[in-house]
């Protein structure tokens, strides 16, 4: 196949990109080139802002791709410009949606059946929802061939996110305690890069998925605690956990556990095994070794500062 993705170099984009060169696939990446691009040269670049509808069309000109998987869609109005663009030339658009769309539930595991919430204020979330109904419509009006994913927190080697999982192996490796709000039993679920890579390609090249949305998501999902533990497993380390019960997932001093998106939540993942055949390959642990090694490997802490003073008033405040 040849795939373009729109979006290939960072993060997510590029787990796909690698994934589907590494499985025999020819790959083209659309995006501004104003990050450096560690794919291979095989791979060609096209340039253009996505916003921008006079240069995406000339950096698409006639070149045909059997799919395109769209890791930066992030407004609605961005929707009518690829569906005019690419309808009747290709045979999958993949969008890369999100868990955060789902209103908050009390049942467990939430289905692609569950509500979601387009009025919730958070402005991301939001965002997606309307970009699945644009979607939806495109179908519905061309036969648009579209695919929602909605992965959990995806974590994995590339993150670029500041506060994510490397910010935890900077605090461990410095010897700093880890806080975890509250008593840390509040649950929640991630999805491994390369898990969401191998359900992207399924979902390309599965008929059945078209016009559909699929949870992506980890086998298993854990409380806070459990996530610890699995990070000192990962790390071969011996945590040092403090639970700061008079503070919330969203102080500055518990910033990973913030992009968690809720306090509980566990998806359903069974319509992705049943449709597109797709199974993950990482747990929680074997995952966040994979992410220490590439934080290893590329000196990860060497290069990024963090600041660590709000921990540092929580633990100040805390009874000794």
């Amino acid at each position: 196949m040849r795939v373009l993705v729109i979006g290939g170099t960072q993060f997510v984009g590029r787990h796909i990109a690698e994934e589907l060169l590494e499985q025999g696939h020819s790959v083209a990446v659309l995006n501004r080139g104003l990050t450096p691009d560690p794919l291979p040269d095989e791979v060609e670049r096209l340039r253009a802002d996505r916003t921008q509808p006079e240069q995406l069309q000339a950096a698409i000109g006639d070149r045909k791709f059997d799919a395109v998987v769209d890791c930066i869609g992030y407004h609605a109005d961005e929707i009518p410009v690829v569906v005019d663009l690419f309808r009747g030339r290709i045979q999958r658009y993949v969008f890369i949606g999100s868990v955060s769309v789902y209103e908050p539930s009390e049942r467990f595991p939430i289905d692609e059946s569950f509500p979601v919430a387009s009025d919730s204020g958070w402005e991301y979330a939001v965002a997606k929802v309307h970009c699945e109904r644009a979607l939806a419509a495109a179908e519905a009006e061309h036969g648009f061939p579209w695919v929602s994913l909605r992965p959990a927190y995806v974590y994995g080697p590339y993150n670029g996110l500041a506060n994510g999982e490397f910010r935890l192996f900077t605090q461990v490796e410095q010897g700093r305690k880890v806080i975890v709000p509250g008593d840390g039993s509040f649950i929640f679920h991630q999805t491994h890069a390369r898990d969401l890579a191998t359900a992207t390609i399924a979902a390309i090249e599965r008929d059945e998925a078209v016009g559909n949305i699929y949870n992506i998501a980890g086998a298993h999902a854990q409380t806070a605690n459990g996530f610890v533990a699995a990070l000192g497993e990962a790390m071969g380390r011996e945590l040092d956990v403090v639970h700061a019960p008079q503070i919330t997932r969203r102080s500055e001093a518990s910033r990973f556990f913030f992009y968690q998106t809720r306090p509980t939540q566990v998806y359903a993942i069974e319509r992705a095994r049943r449709d597109l055949g797709w199974e993950p390959q990482f747990d929680i642990v074997e995952g966040l070794r994979d992410a220490y090694r590439w934080y290893r490997e590329t000196d990860y802490a060497a290069n990024h500062e963090f600041d660590f003073s709000a921990d540092d008033e929580v633990l100040a405040s805390l009874p000794s």
